[in-house]
């Protein structure tokens, strides 16, 4: 009987597995949407936004807007506004794209992308933090890129959340290309926790990078001799959040 009872909690087991399975598969979906610099956001966007999340559309969504760039040859100012929304599963997007997408008007570009690397402390808050957000032109496979993430950016970004200064980082990767680029960009999203630590990030990342560079790490330096041919720096971008 002790037999016959396990082989049916077993056969419970692996039904109630499979029942399951079309929940498990279910994966989270993520759109980035950009206000270029030369663009307005529509009215009540901030509404709008917290009007999905709480409607259950949007399992999360962060709105931030520029107050300053970095200035260098060939970088533009990246975006007025950027805002991520991240959908629980792919038909929740869908039904959002063909349902509520359009309301967003002309000035928005809503790319699709999937993430590559995502780390984020307990710390995290992004109601307080300080975003940077860094666009690439990706001039490889998707695969080479998260590869070159993987292997190159993943130390940069994991040595500064040691460091205390930064509580999350995300590469993101479009699909589609966007802007009138060929290839699709690469979106690393970043925060530091605040002001203070924002202001840090420059000595922490140059002591970090002589480190790497110092003979130590041979892969690290050689991408960093050559990843002019894995991507095209686009923008860099600093900016606040706003409140939902």
């Amino acid at each position: 009987m002790a037999v016959v009872a396990c082989g049916q909690k077993e056969a419970e087991t692996m039904a109630a597995g499979e029942r399951a399975a079309p929940a498990a598969a279910e994966k989270p979906a993520h759109v980035l949407l950009f206000v270029m610099p030369d663009k307005t956001a529509p009215a009540g966007l901030a509404q709008m936004l917290a009007g999905w999340k709480s409607a259950g559309a949007l399992s999360d969504v962060v709105l931030v807007k520029k107050y300053g760039h970095e200035e260098k040859p060939g970088y533009d100012e990246g975006f007025n506004e950027l805002a991520i929304l991240d959908f629980p599963s792919e038909s929740a997007y869908e039904q959002w794209r063909n349902s509520e997408a359009a309301r967003l008007g002309p000035d928005v570009v809503a790319s699709r992308a999937d993430v590559l690397l995502d780390r984020r402390t307990k710390k995290n808050d992004p109601s307080k933090s300080i975003f940077v957000i860094s666009q690439y032109e990706s001039l490889v496979s998707p695969q080479e890129y998260q590869d070159y993430t993987d292997a190159y950016i993943e130390p940069n970004m994991a040595n500064q959340m040691f460091s205390g200064i930064m509580t999350r980082y995300t590469m993101y990767l479009e699909r589609e290309a966007t802007g009138g680029l060929a290839h699709p960009k690469a979106v690393l999203v970043t925060e530091y926790a605040n002001q203070a630590e924002f202001d840090r990030k420059k000595a922490v990342k140059d002591a970090y990078k002589a480190v790497l560079l110092s003979g130590t790490h041979p892969e690290w330096a050689h991408i960093n001799d050559t990843k002019k041919a894995l991507r095209t720096d686009k923008s860099e971008t600093y900016a606040h959040p706003v409140e939902l």
